[in-house]
């Protein structure tokens, strides 16, 4: 396996372990529900709980689901850990036209689109077989 291979794999393996770790947080989410279902139905002496106090606890706690389309932004960070690259190489190939550009939002606030920076791994993937 040559360097290239190794780095691909790299790079896939951090894209993996990103979405890890949102599935893990989902799952300690669902984990606290349950807890709090288990907590609603002591209070109320073990009866049937009301299903409309469940219905409000679910849909307090639980967060929007984050968008994964090809048009979400994503900021330099999660760009970072998908790509493998360090900030100055990210900043570096942008200069020399050899990354998706960034999206100015504010002064001092930019970001990605998602797919541009899926495409770009999935290019480099490709460009290394």
């Amino acid at each position: 396996m040559n360097s290239k291979d190794k780095k691909a794999i790299v790079m896939l393996l951090d894209n993996i372990e990103l979405r890890s770790k949102h599935t893990i947080a989902e799952l300690q989410l669902l984990v606290r529900q349950i807890d709090s279902i288990k907590e609603l139905i002591h209070r109320n002496d073990v009866q049937q709980p009301n299903y409309e106090q469940i219905k409000e606890l679910v849909q307090n706690e639980t967060p929007s689901p984050r968008p994964t389309g090809p048009n979400y932004l994503i900021r330099r960070e999660e760009v970072i850990t998908m790509t493998g690259l360090s900030r100055s190489t990210i900043y570096t190939l942008m200069k020399n036209s050899e990354f998706p550009l960034s999206i100015k939002l504010s002064e001092r606030s930019v970001a990605w689109r998602r797919g541009d920076i899926q495409n770009w791994i999935s290019n480099k993937i490709a460009s290394n077989n």
